[in-house]
């Protein structure tokens, strides 16, 4: 029972995994579970695990949204947005060896902010819907302030649901009593 409640058991992977499943149910832009999926992933999975987990199964959800939902090609933008995926998780290290409220609020605006600034500058690479400029570069980080918003109020709200499930969970079952008899 502890290795399944354990930092590396069952739990963690099923939380990304409905997190990253709740990216086909519709949303307000950039507000959902999977910015506080990878925050609490980064810091309950091994770091390899937190970072090769949840980006296959967000570059396959990318696949099937991007192919199957909005008949848009994946191109090389794809690798740009896992990028910035992969930054929340590695944000989410710091939060390994001892939870705290303020650990957990700076990694809340860090991580979406590594998003926003990875994703909207490949955007303004790659996309060329803001001119080759430092003022179209500009111009695209202000177009995207709003949807940072929604990542920033996404993480709180979801990082501190899964966090807070989890360790609801861990208590639980140190406190059940067939775990106890286990450790007798």
């Amino acid at each position: 029972m502890h290795r399944i409640l354990g930092s590396r058991g069952a739990i963690p992977y099923v939380m990304i995994v409905l997190a990253v499943l709740a990216r086909f149910i519709p949303h307000l832009p950039n507000f959902s579970p999977v910015y506080g999926a990878l925050l609490f992933g980064g810091a309950h999975l091994s770091k390899r695990e937190s970072l090769w987990f949840p980006l296959i199964l967000l570059g396959a959800s990318d696949c099937v949204l991007t192919g199957l939902v909005y008949h848009r090609n994946i191109g090389w933008m794809e690798l740009i947005q896992l990028a910035a995926f992969a930054a929340i998780a590695l944000v989410g290290w710091t939060l390994r060896r001892r939870f705290t409220w303020r650990g957990f609020s700076a990694a809340c605006v860090a991580g979406p902010s590594a998003f926003y600034l990875i994703s909207n500058f490949g955007v303004w690479l790659g996309w060329h819907s803001y001119p080759p400029t430092w003022e179209g570069l500009i111009e695209c980080y202000v177009a995207g302030i709003p949807f940072y918003g929604y990542s920033l109020a996404s993480t709180f709200v979801f990082g501190a649901a899964l966090f807070g499930m989890y360790e609801f969970f861990v208590t639980r079952a140190e406190q059940s009593p067939s775990v106890k008899a286990h450790t007798t």
